[in-house]
């Protein structure tokens, strides 16, 4: 962790998210802007070369290399853009990106009690915090894919919860992608052109990791065949999360992640197994009641 001061920040998190809007609002480009041109001659950097991104502009997206579709992460957080592999890379997601829950239930999937503090990448650039995107904008997969790719959520493994929504203004709904305390974990759509940034919530420090998939239906080259891969993102959250440990941390496909069927009981309300067990229970109760009269009946 570097010396530079840190600020912590404790304005609610709606609040922050009010801003968003502005992200959508026509604007001048600049390095970051929702408005940026990809182009098909920009850096990739050679896989091995480690990044850890504390601040800056970074979107996730698929790249071909002779009909070979890459997961990377474009990283714009310097003068010019670079392509990474996620794998080489850690989000340095420090306590100046604290904020504290709304007494909201429309924020109950981040599975944090309102009033408490959560760790939050936002949807809109803040200063000294990453901010982590997407865009379906390289020449190469415009040309390979139709239409668009469904962005997929694999799987988190770390402490505490992890959620991803979107907020168009402060007095829209949060519109959730993705929470782990709710198992909500479907894909979505994104078009082919998109340029999108959203909200990824830590409700408890240390290292965290998301894989996360692409995939589309080939065309040109790539027609007949599905244009995929797939990626982990680990964030070192929290100013005493250890960035070299996070950057040698790598995802255990054997570990129970927040998406294996084994571990959607943990999403299931204790009243549901409670109310079950009850109800277990009465029709216990009722077959011996009815075994009982009919010993009656025959004596």
């Amino acid at each position: 962790m570097s010396n530079r001061t840190i600020r912590t920040f404790t304005m609610p998190l709606a609040a922050a998210l009010s801003a968003a809007a502005l992200a959508f609002a026509p604007s001048a480009a600049w390095a970051g802007d929702l408005a940026q041109v990809v182009s098909s001659d920009e850096e990739v950097a050679a896989p091995g070369t480690a990044a850890a991104i504390d601040h800056g502009h970074v979107d996730l997206g698929l790249l071909l290399n002779e009909g070979h579709a890459e997961f990377l992460a474009r990283d714009d957080s310097a003068e010019t853009p670079v392509w990474r592999q996620p794998d080489d890379m850690v989000f340095q997601v420090g306590d100046n990106a604290l904020l504290t829950l709304p007494e909201d239930k429309a924020f109950s999937f981040v599975g944090a009690e309102p009033g408490s503090q959560v760790w939050v990448v936002p949807q809109t650039e803040q200063a000294d915090v990453p901010w982590l995107g997407w865009n379906t904008q390289a020449p190469s997969l415009v040309a390979n894919v139709e239409r668009g790719v469904t962005m997929e959520f694999l799987g988190h493994q770390g402490p505490g919860e992890f959620s991803l929504f979107l907020q168009n203004g402060g007095f829209e709904e949060p519109q959730l992608l993705w929470s782990t305390a709710t198992g909500n974990s479907e894909g979505f759509w994104v078009d082919l052109g998109t340029h999108t940034h959203a909200n990824w919530v830590f409700t408890e420090p240390g290292i965290h990791q998301v894989r996360v998939r692409m995939s589309g239906e080939g065309a040109g080259e790539s027609a007949g065949s599905e244009v995929a891969a797939e990626a982990t993102l680990t964030f070192a959250v929290g100013d005493e999360t250890d960035v070299t440990q996070a950057q040698a941390t790598e995802w255990d496909p054997n570990a129970e992640s927040s998406t294996d069927p084994s571990s959607t009981s943990a999403s299931v309300p204790v009243w549901i197994w409670a109310l079950a067990g009850v109800g277990v229970l009465v029709l216990i109760g009722a077959i011996i009641a009815v075994v009982r009269a009919k010993g009656g009946q025959r004596d």
